[in-house]
């Protein structure tokens, strides 16, 4: 069958079956394949694989690796370079099963075949890394190395799978320059901390390092961990004298008494958040107002103080389900949580620690990362939820991503429900705000009502003015919603 028919036959037809050229989508697509093309029924999400045709001419059959407002991402699964800008105009169809030595199998169950391979792979060698083990040769040839860098890259973990693959090949140049680039990143972090800290110390500003910092410690090489910025819980009294201190430091802050921490910034890598309190309210309530006298549970001598292991593990796993129900969270996670209770006996502490998060509501969320964790670092054969689980943090990323974020924003909006009344309920609410938006989004109306009429006219007009996409993508997303 000539290109210049498939679109026609895909018109006239529904659906066109033609042999597979090329390696790009190896191994899910292999040589003398049967691709099964359809037109889609909807709109087209990651992970699906659309036959679109370039400006060129060119027919390419690639995975979306992301949605975003101005098209699709695509790469190919043997490939490392994305192209970006896929149009919905572009699409001619999108593969739906493979024919291979005459079974029909639905690509749907392959690409969740590959991708729970590649995330396991994934564990491996970062179990390797906590272990200081060399891998198995063996089951590194069974790797398909391409997908796992690239979910490596994904999660924030590709230093991590360097350290673990140079004990087994040597790195192609790049991969070594990732690692190396982790390391000088952490030792320049290192560096740039210790002198903040020291005006800290000589300002008798108390202090707490969070998140990376610690975690870092945990894993056996600098660099394994790699690190986006380094966060500190401060003293909320002093941030105007921190600010002092940074800037003269030559940080430019570009984020003051916004959030919960101010942000500081030095190019071309460094940057710091300095927090004022642990949680947001409006975006953890129970968290925000658990963690919101931490500081009588911090200890030390002086400035520098630090949470007990016990309650810094409880700080984690919330920390982890702040980002989970919002926007998603990756596979990182299950790494933190191995290497920092391999590194910290939790034993003694583990009635406290149930009773609080139990108190908080995450105990069964930290019962299944706890879990998955250990048997992904051992290679422990996983059952259906557990893999669920795990697709779930590897689709999410290092820091989630949007479409998870709209998901979750959706059901909590809906209340957990999809019906017609409950979109219905959602769009009068949107029309007709209530006194806690009103409070938060439009005081001045809040404090005067007699103005909440012209509020009413004023928003959707000011909306179409100014942001007429997006309440087009709004109105589309809670008419199409469907909870998973």
């Amino acid at each position: 069958m000539s290109k210049s028919s498939f679109e026609k036959v895909i018109s006239e037809q529904g659906q066109l079956i033609y042999s597979n050229v090329g390696d790009s989508m190896y191994p899910l697509i292999q040589p003398r394949d049967l691709l099964v093309i359809k037109k889609p029924k909807a709109s087209l999400k990651k992970y699906d694989i659309p036959l679109y045709k370039r400006g060129n001419g060119q027919y390419v059959l690639h995975r979306i690796v992301a949605v975003r407002d101005d098209g699709y991402v695509t790469c190919g699964d043997n490939r490392s370079v994305p192209e970006f800008g896929v149009m919905k105009k572009q699409i001619i169809g999108i593969l739906t099963d493979i024919i291979r030595d005459g079974k029909t199998l639905p690509v749907d169950a392959l690409t969740r075949e590959r991708r729970l391979k590649n995330a396991f792979d994934l564990m491996y060698l970062i179990s390797c890394d906590l272990s200081s083990a060399t891998p198995d040769p063996e089951w590194i040839g069974s790797m398909h190395l391409t997908g796992v860098l690239r979910t490596a890259a994904a999660q924030g973990m590709l230093s991590a799978a360097a350290f673990a693959l140079e004990k087994v090949m040597p790195l192609p140049y790049e991969l070594n320059q990732v690692k190396k680039k982790a390391i000088r990143k952490i030792a320049l972090f290192d560096i740039e901390r210790a002198k903040i800290l020291s005006e800290f110390e000589k300002q008798g500003i108390w202090y707490c390092p969070l998140k990376g910092i610690i975690l870092k410690e945990c894993y056996p090489m600098i660099g394994m961990r790699e690190m986006s910025d380094n966060d500190i819980l401060c003293d909320p009294r002093r941030m105007d004298d921190i600010r002092g201190i940074t800037e003269k430091l030559g940080y430019k802050c570009t984020a003051f008494d916004m959030w919960n921490h101010d942000t500081y910034e030095k190019p071309p890598t460094l940057e710091f958040e300095m927090h004022r309190t642990l949680f947001v309210e409006d975006d953890a309530p129970d968290f925000s107002e658990y963690f919101s006298d931490i500081r009588s549970k911090l200890v030390g001598e002086g400035c520098s103080l630090e949470m007990t292991d016990a309650d810094f593990y409880i700080y984690m796993i919330c920390h982890m389900y702040k980002h989970y129900i919002h926007g998603g969270t990756g596979l990182r996670n299950l790494a933190d949580i191995v290497a920092y209770t391999e590194r910290h006996d939790l034993k003694p502490f583990r009635i406290y620690i149930g009773a609080e998060l139990q108190k908080l509501g995450v105990l069964d969320f930290e019962r299944r990362m706890y879990e998955l964790a250990y048997s992904a670092v051992n290679g422990d054969a996983l059952n259906k939820e557990q893999e669920d689980l795990l697709l779930e943090l590897e689709s999410a990323g290092t820091y989630g991503n949007l479409e998870i974020a709209e998901y979750h924003s959706m059901l909590h909006s809906l209340g957990g429900d999809d019906s017609r009344q409950s979109k219905a309920k959602h769009l009068i609410k949107r029309i007709f705000p209530d006194d806690k938006y009103l409070q938060k989004h439009y005081p001045t109306v809040h404090r005067h009502r007699a103005l909440y009429p012209l509020l009413i006219l004023y928003r959707p007009i000011k909306g179409i003015l100014i942001r007429p996409r997006s309440i087009i993508k709004e109105a589309k997303m809670i008419t199409g919603f469907r909870k998973k």
